[in-house]
C-alpha cells in the first residue's frame, strides 16, 4: 500500500488544524535511503511494517528487488527461475536459466 500525505485542499501556504496535527504526527519522518526530512514523505506497508520515503526513487532503491544477473532494480514485473528473480529473460539466460522465453 502506498499513501502519499493529504494537503487540506485550501489556499496554498495555509493549513488547518486537524492537518497541523497530522503533519506533526508525520511530518519531518526522515527518508530510510536518503535520510531528507520531508513533511509530506510517501509511507509504504509492506508485510504489516511502515516505510517512509521522500520519493519514490529512493522507495525504489530500498524495497525493489535487484536482477541476480546486471543487478538492476526490477521495478515492473521481472522474470522468476529457480527461485531466483531478473529484470529479463536475456539475464536469466546468461546465468544458464534456459527455461523461460519472451513474449513473441
Amino acid at each position: 500500500m502506498i499513501k502519499r500525505k493529504q494537503d487540506n485542499g485550501g489556499v496554498r501556504g495555509q493549513t488547518s488544524a486537524s492537518n497541523q496535527r497530522q503533519s506533526d504526527q508525520h511530518g519531518g519522518t526522515p527518508c530510510e535511503c536518503c535520510g531528507n526530512e520531508y513533511d509530506k514523505p510517501l509511507e509504504i506497508v509492506r508485510n504489516g511494517i511502515s516505510h517512509y520515503f521522500d520519493s519514490f526513487e529512493c522507495a525504489i532503491q530500498v524495497l525493489a528487488p535487484k536482477c541476480a544477473h546486471c543487478e538492476c532494480r526490477i521495478i515492473g514485473h521481472g522474470v522468476e527461475a529457480g527461485g531466483q528473480i531478473f529484470c529479463c529473460v536475456h539475464c536469466a539466460s546468461r546465468t544458464g536459466v534456459e527455461s523461460l522465453k519472451d513474449r513473441a
